[in-house]
């Protein structure tokens, strides 16, 4: 008997998401071999791993509309998109310094070294303007098909992340919430928050 639903099982996803973070004087990835290794899966000069992660990975678009009305029709005529929003947020899994300054903003990392046991600084509020960071996020199906969402512009967003220290209970994470700006330079305004490539094996 042929069967009534149509599902291809092949397009049926899940799995964790890797976070790659670079400077935004880092060129725009085109390809995900720009990113990672694809045979070693290293990630390429100038990118960093954010490490493991809980909670997954979340990205969010969201967008503001027009409507149109006229007298004579009781009704919206027709709708329009007005403002696009982007943002991915996560909880990094691996306590660094490193992470800390990406999701709290924080000053450019010093090594002291005078020190027997030489220590690393940063510091954290009074900044009047963001740090601007490429992202990338990769992710690998069950037909080993690799996905690469290409970030040009990723910024804190203005929330509240907590550092809990406690006694019990899970280990601690860094809440990291970023907010994805539109790249102008994108000759195709679709593609002004981020790029999608993946692979067709």
């Amino acid at each position: 008997m042929a069967n009534f639903f149509v599902v291809d099982q092949t397009k049926l996803v899940r799995g964790a998401g890797r976070i790659l973070i670079a400077p935004s004087s880092q060129a725009k990835p085109t390809q995900l071999s720009d990113v990672i290794d694809l045979a070693t899966y290293a990630a390429k000069t100038g990118w960093t791993d954010a490490g493991a992660t809980t909670q997954g990975i979340t990205i969010n678009i969201n967008n503001t509309e027009s409507s149109f009305d006229v007298d004579q029709v009781n009704g919206a005529i027709g709708t329009a998109p007005d403002i696009w929003s982007c943002n991915v947020t996560t909880q990094l899994a691996e306590v660094t310094v490193d992470n800390l300054i990406i999701a709290w903003d924080g000053a450019a990392k010093t090594v002291d070294s005078t020190p027997t046991i030489p220590e690393t600084e940063t510091g954290f509020a009074g900044a009047t303007a963001y740090t601007e960071r490429r992202m990338a996020i990769m992710f690998k199906d069950f037909a080993n098909n690799i996905w690469g969402f290409f970030f040009h512009r990723a910024v804190r967003s203005p929330v509240q992340s907590s550092f809990q220290f406690q006694k019990t209970g899970n280990e601690m994470t860094i809440p990291i919430d970023l907010n994805i700006l539109a790249d102008a330079t994108e000759s195709d305004p679709v593609k002004q928050f981020f790029r999608l490539r993946v692979q067709n094996g």
